[in-house]
């Protein structure tokens, strides 16, 4: 028998806390993947939920949670390292017409709301053969802090930050 990994434990804390949001009706819970790469033995747990927002539409996104071969070996030798945990990214998806304008407010509002804890980028895309002027969005957070059981309790704020992006999204970036 063996002791859960912090990935494991990390995994069941924060699928708890969105399923308990989802009960609430604050989200809803629209996909799940656990998935283990046997190629480079690293293990993700993704869960894509649609957060409702005040308009007619939602914002999709896309919770991730990720540890690689160097944070089982280092969990399972007890090295005792900043570097071994999980890491936590989020994707937020959703469309745009003014690029500059609601790119520039987006990009402005989610690193006010990220701050330091986490890097911000957004990817446009749009179908070929379609009228032009609505863009596809796609915004990534990708916090660089390695997460352990002694921090899970991050995850409500980083939970928090997410309902108030899908917002700021919906409202295409305002404060």
């Amino acid at each position: 028998m063996f002791d859960p990994t912090i990935y494991e434990n990390l995994k069941i804390i924060l699928e708890g806390m969105i399923y308990d949001l989802d009960f609430e009706g604050v989200l809803k819970v629209s996909g799940r993947k656990d998935l283990v790469d046997l190629a480079s033995m690293s293990r993700t747990y993704q869960i894509e939920v649609m957060l409702n927002g005040k308009k007619e539409k939602d914002v999709r996104a896309k919770i991730e949670l990720k540890a690689g071969l160097e944070d089982l070996a280092d969990e399972i030798m007890e090295r005792e390292t900043d570097k071994t945990g999980c890491t936590f990214s989020v994707t937020f998806y959703t469309t745009v017409q003014d690029i500059e304008a609601e790119c520039s407010r987006t990009g402005e509002a989610m690193r006010k709301l990220w701050k330091t804890d986490g890097e911000v980028s957004q990817t446009l895309s749009y179908i070929y053969g379609l009228p032009r002027g609505s863009y596809q969005n796609q915004i990534d957070i990708i916090i660089h802090r390695k997460l352990h059981e002694e921090n899970s309790e991050q995850f409500e704020d980083y939970l928090d930050r997410i309902l108030i992006a899908a917002e700021r999204i919906l409202i295409k970036g305002e404060h």
